[in-house]
């Protein structure tokens, strides 16, 4: 954990600076103690552990937690492929798979790489996972720092070893979206990749998103299961999910719209999650996609028509904070 790091965090139950208490050893950090409140957080394995129980919806994502290891050796992937962890989320493009939902994660994660990220950015992923993120982001410039709930070796934080020797070192931190450990405007970009549908309060994750952003920065959730207004918000694909403890919600686009203006979050682009290459061929739509108000006009008549599918919302940040400046220089990256 860099000094660079230490600045932008901060209690997650009374928003004070913490600073670091007790020596690891090899010159790591033991524990972060708050400068306001005293509470004491672990650092393990070199990653903050800023989680609190005392917040509304602690006990919920501790369930949540236990839920993701118990799916992932139901259903086989938690034992970890190198393979296919360094393809991520290209699988479809560059392994041949098959698969809906991470074709969807492949063109969402492209449009925000392509329109949204310059180098020298600071960026913040929510519900980030393995971190798979950074070894797009960091060796184009850019400072990444990936949180998640989850921490687990295999499955979440923990596995960014992986990336770290791949790509050099990156920060983690555990933490829960609904209770962000960060000053505001500390980040030029905050996304989440199919993970706002899992928040216990919607808008507080999305308002959270927004004040560790910088005024004018982006805030994006890309691929973000949703609902047409017919349908029932609980999807019968998530029962398994849910069962397991798994927090599961199917909003819809208003929902999500409502949060994202809620939060001063003014949307600049709404984008079918998995794209439209559905429409190939189709004369007359093709030549509405080739304005940003033909794209949107589709994807959101689509998601009003169909019972479940995907949605990216791409925003920019009004108002809030400017940037921290940057004050420990030997930190930085090149």
């Amino acid at each position: 954990m860099r000094d660079s790091l230490l600045e932008l965090l901060r209690c997650p139950r009374c928003r004070a600076p913490v600073e670091p208490a007790g020596d690891g050893g090899n010159g790591s950090v033991a524990e972060l103690a708050c400068t306001g409140c005293a509470l004491r957080y672990p650092v393990e394995d070199d990653i903050p552990r800023l989680l609190d129980d005392a917040v509304p919806g602690s006990a919920a994502k501790r369930r949540e937690l236990a839920g993701w290891v118990e799916l992932a050796k139901r259903q086989g992937w938690y034992e970890p492929d190198d393979d296919v962890d360094l393809a991520l989320p290209f699988l479809c493009r560059d392994l041949g798979w098959d698969d809906a939902a991470w074709r969807a994660n492949e063109h969402s994660f492209s449009l925000l790489l392509e329109r949204f990220v310059r180098p020298g950015m600071r960026v913040l992923e929510v519900g980030a996972g393995k971190c798979w993120g950074a070894q797009h982001l960091v060796p184009g410039g850019c400072e990444y720092v990936g949180t998640d709930i989850l921490a687990d070796r295999n499955i979440g934080l923990g596995r960014g070893r992986l990336y770290e020797r791949r790509i050099g070192p990156f920060e983690r931190v555990q933490a829960d979206g609904e209770r962000l450990p960060f000053v505001d405007g500390a980040f030029d970009l905050t996304y989440a990749v199919a993970t706002l549908h899992h928040a216990v309060d919607l808008r507080g994750m999305v308002r959270e998103m927004a004040r560790v952003t910088r005024r004018g920065g982006v805030v994006a959730a890309l691929n973000e299961g949703t609902r047409s207004l017919r349908e029932s918000p609980r999807n019968p694909n998530q029962e398994v999910e849910r069962e397991l403890g798994i927090n599961e919600h199917v909003h819809t686009l208003p929902a999500y719209l409502v949060a994202f203006v809620a939060a001063r979050l003014l949307p600049v682009r709404i984008e079918r999650a998995d794209g439209y290459g559905m429409f190939a061929g189709r004369t007359k739509i093709e030549r509405l996609l080739r304005f940003p108000a033909g794209r949107t006009a589709l994807a959101v008549g689509f998601n009003v028509l169909a019972g479940y599918s995907g949605i990216s919302l791409y925003a920019r940040r009004v108002g809030g904070h400017s940037r921290p400046p940057r004050t420990s220089p030997r930190d930085a990256r090149p």
